[in-house]
């Protein structure tokens, strides 16, 4: 049982895909996938440890059915997204879709499960109040990307080109 109390919240998933779900969290969290036992790797990240448990009975379950539909994380700067994008876009996972509301923008992805994982950004690009008040939900990735670019600090990498 996790501790509720604790410093890190601790996030358990459950796959047929073991490599691929390692690589793609260890990716997004920044931290070394560690074997906790024949059947559980963890990784840490600042504030979130993710295990991801081998299962032979997993299947290719559509997101609902395994009862996880999204995961949202919520980043405080441009600065702690960019090694995550980076090191995502270096396994191909682009965001497939972002959206806004006041004073956010999330970039979409999916894990390899096929469940989505948001990270919310402390930003608002591409996307304002109308003059009822409504904010428009989509907003291009591409444009997210480009002002995180447009950041003289650090830019995104592209992911490797296929052959």
């Amino acid at each position: 049982m996790n501790d509720v109390g604790a410093q890190v919240v601790e996030l358990r998933l459950l796959t047929h895909r073991a490599a691929e779900m390692t690589q793609w969290w260890a990716a997004l969290l920044g931290g070394v996938p560690r074997t906790q036992n024949a059947r559980m790797t963890a990784i840490h990240g600042d504030c979130l440890r993710v295990v991801i448990e081998r299962s032979p009975i997993a299947l290719d379950y559509h997101p609902e059915a395994s009862g996880v539909t999204s995961i949202n994380l919520v980043l405080s700067d441009l600065h702690s997204a960019r090694p995550a994008l980076n090191r995502l876009s270096q396994l191909g996972s682009v965001p497939h879709r972002a959206t806004g509301q006041p004073g956010t923008t999330a970039l979409w992805f999916r894990d390899p499960n096929g469940t989505d994982v948001s990270l919310h950004l402390p930003v608002v690009v591409g996307h304002q109040a109308t003059a009822a008040g409504v904010w428009p939900d989509e907003v291009d990735p591409k444009d997210v990307l480009a002002y995180i670019d447009s950041d003289s600090s650090t830019t995104i990498q592209q992911p490797p080109e296929l052959e």
